[in-house]
């Protein structure tokens, strides 16, 4: 235990040395400020002092528990990963292409470890029980959890970059093997320990499908405008650090499974719902109209309140469904 503090303590004090020298050559140079890279990385810049600060704070009130240590190695670790890329920017030749892949995968088999601890470790027969009838994925868990991963997957990210394997594919491996982890150690821990898990693992998530989503924009468009790429980054960065202040700080300060699986998961299904029918009504009646080729104000109007009469009874009791859930988990969560 005393070691991996130690090797935090370090990586904490490298990324700050970094920070300092990143910070000194943006201000003080205008080709640097005016770079659209570093304006559209925002986000990621000024999440990396956040992310130090809570592997410092995790690390000093932290005494035993080796998950929640590895946790706080891997902030260390990613913040030094995004600085290192931000000085790769600037000048390729102040960090080599070679120790940026290692670092990268130091990180990813860093975050799949961390979470395989998250809050303790997960062992073959949690694997089994949450997963009894998934061969495939108790397989390939109870191979993850074995000591020698540790040097398997760094050797096997490192193997994809070699290979120019696209990045954003192997971030979505270790984001999906983390979650997996993280799923299983939900389903296996106490109340007390829930809390704590649920709010990482639904920032996770939010992080995850932002991922697939930006990977699927990137790989349909030719090229995705600065502003775009400037919101989905602050969208990423948002999720991940909210997340893990809630997780790590303010965990018991809520019921987190009323607060999360509940209210915000209804209240989003709520969203969606009134979204999809207010577009299909908007684009079916758009069609209707191209089809009979109505252009007469007065008869697209009256098309639309015989579509709104057709499906209103079907929108009322979506709607009413859902506002008695999100009522009774409001007075479930007052009574509590």
């Amino acid at each position: 235990m005393k070691l991996l503090k130690g090797i935090n303590y370090l990586f904490i004090t490298i990324t700050i040395v970094l920070l300092i020298l990143f910070f000194v050559n943006l201000l003080g140079n205008p080709l640097y400020r005016n770079d659209g890279r570093f304006f559209t990385s925002m986000g990621h810049i000024i999440s990396i002092p956040l992310l130090v600060i809570f592997s410092f704070i995790i690390s000093v009130k932290t005494k035993q528990q080796k998950g929640i240590i590895l946790f706080a190695l891997f902030l260390a670790t990613i913040s030094m990963n995004w600085i290192i890329q931000y000085l790769q920017l600037m000048n390729p030749d102040w960090i080599p292409v070679f120790g940026l892949l290692i670092i990268n995968a130091i990180t990813g088999t860093l975050y799949i470890k961390a979470l395989q601890s998250f809050p303790r470790q997960i062992s073959k027969q949690d694997i089994i029980a949450v997963f009894p009838k998934n061969k495939i994925a108790s397989g390939y868990l109870n191979w993850a959890i074995k000591d020698y991963t540790w040097l398997i997957f760094p050797i096997l990210l490192a193997g994809c970059a070699l290979l120019k394997i696209s990045d954003r594919l192997s971030d979505l491996f270790v984001l999906i093997t983390g979650l997996l982890c993280l799923y299983v150690n939900y389903k296996k821990s106490s109340k007390t320990e829930r809390n704590k898990i649920l709010w990482l693992f639904w920032g996770l998530i939010s992080f995850t499908l932002i991922m697939i989503v930006y990977s699927i924009l990137n790989a349909s468009v030719t090229e995705v405008s600065r502003n775009v790429k400037l919101v989905f980054n602050i969208g990423l960065i948002l999720t991940f650090v909210l997340s893990q202040i809630m997780s790590l700080f303010f965990s018991n300060t809520f019921d987190t499974g009323i607060l999360i699986r509940r209210t915000l998961v209804d209240g989003l299904i709520f969203i969606v719902i009134v979204l999809i029918y207010n577009t299909i009504e908007h684009y079916f009646l758009h069609w209707l109209s191209h089809e009979l080729e109505i252009s007469d104000v007065i008869l697209s109007s009256l098309l639309s309140g015989i579509f709104v009469l057709a499906f209103s009874p079907l929108h009322h009791k979506f709607m009413s469904y859902l506002e008695k859930r999100v009522k009774n988990n409001h007075l479930e969560h007052t009574e509590i």
